[in-house]
């Protein structure tokens, strides 16, 4: 199947997916309308206890600088109001509008993270008003995807994606929950995940064309409940985008190993840049290719060693499973339990400069085994 057959690609009849819009009130609150820069757009209107739609011209949102005025429903049936500073452009739809978080009054916080009621955290920001959300389940955790009225992307694909590929993999304890938002091109990164097990992706397609999925980086990153000692940093983002990689690689036809090595060979090095200490490292990118091709060998020497019965993804899980600080001698020890080391060669690649070019001499067999487990 080509990448666009499986974007286009549709599963409407997934007796697990859990499609919902905004359409009333809920127990907490519900937000019913967005006044922005004296304009009034409607969410939709319809059932019993939403705002009918106003008399004159709906006035489009996006490209509209001004305050935004947020209507909604409390608990007890009250319509209430609250007004914000000015929103970006780019953070403004029909319907909807990313606000600051700190802004929001209480009604609306306590239904923070619940898209029924057109609230959902993103960092220091909130998403109020008009949304469509998917929920399914990916092995023992969920996904939530959520879309802002108006935004061309599928929540019912992005979430079918990211569960197809990844339930296989067990990354953790059970229920862990993660809410990806959608969101026009208006913030700082491709992607991000917060602390709540909630972040943005600015990329309407699901894969890259490569060997990469931001929306499957951010995935692994909201099943990260493990803290890391400071010269551990480096696995954070390393980790997010080599599973990520390996997982796309295994379950999408269309990627290989050899498109993985291509991705890393046209990447930069690093060779002075120590993963331990980020003092160090040129640039913020070091994570993302020199942790990467270290967690490149690091895979391969488990598999080579358990006959492809375990993997990085083992080690990510035993991870997650600790209620303690990783620190680098815990990871070699970790690594070592399979590999049948003591693990000096990861301390040194670690803690050293240099070239990490020792993936390049592993046979590529030890990848061919197909989906994983």
């Amino acid at each position: 199947m080509t990448a666009e057959q499986k974007q286009t690609d549709e599963s409407g009849t997934d007796s697990h997916l859990f499609r919902r819009r905004l359409a009333r009130p809920v127990a907490v609150a519900a937000v019913l309308a967005l006044v922005v820069g004296g304009g009034l757009t409607a969410l939709g209107a319809g059932p019993a206890g939403l705002l009918a739609a106003p008399e004159e011209p709906e006035t489009a949102v996006t490209g509209v600088s001004g305050n935004v005025t947020v209507k909604y429903d409390t608990a007890s049936g009250v319509t209430e109001e609250f007004v914000t500073r000015p929103v970006d452009p780019e953070l403004t739809g029909a319907g909807w509008a990313f606000v600051d978080r700190s802004a929001l009054p209480p009604a609306l916080t306590n239904a923070s993270g619940d898209p029924d009621a057109g609230v959902v955290p993103v960092g220091e920001m909130a998403l109020v008003g008009s949304v469509e959300a998917v929920t399914r389940p990916v092995g023992n955790a969920t996904i939530t995807v959520v879309v802002p009225s108006g935004v061309d992307v599928d929540p019912g694909r992005k979430s079918q994606f990211i569960s197809e590929f990844i339930s296989p993999y067990a990354l953790g304890p059970d229920g862990a929950d993660v809410t990806l938002v959608a969101v026009p091109d208006g913030l700082p990164h491709r992607g991000a995940m917060y602390g709540n097990g909630t972040g943005y992706v600015t990329e309407s397609a699901f894969w890259d064309g490569t060997v990469g999925s931001v929306w499957m980086h951010e995935f692994v990153h909201g099943r990260q409940s493990f803290s890391l000692s400071g010269e551990m940093e480096w696995f954070r983002e390393a980790s997010a985008e080599y599973l990520s990689y390996r997982m796309l690689q295994e379950q999408y036809g269309n990627v290989t190993n050899d498109d993985l090595l291509e991705r890393l060979a046209a990447e930069p090095t690093y060779p002075e840049s120590v993963l331990a200490s980020e003092s160090t490292w040129a640039g913020g990118n070091v994570p993302y290719t020199r942790g990467v091709r270290l967690l490149y060998r690091i895979d391969a020497a488990i598999r080579a060693e358990t006959d492809g019965e375990r993997t990085l993804v083992d080690v990510f899980r035993q991870i997650n499973e600790r209620d303690e600080r990783l620190t680098l001698a815990a990871f070699a020890r970790t690594v070592g339990a399979y590999t049948g080391d003591e693990g000096g060669w990861i301390r040194s690649a670690v803690t050293e400069p240099g070239p990490i070019d020792g993936y390049l001499d592993i046979d590529e067999r030890v990848f061919e085994n197909g989906k994983r487990s």
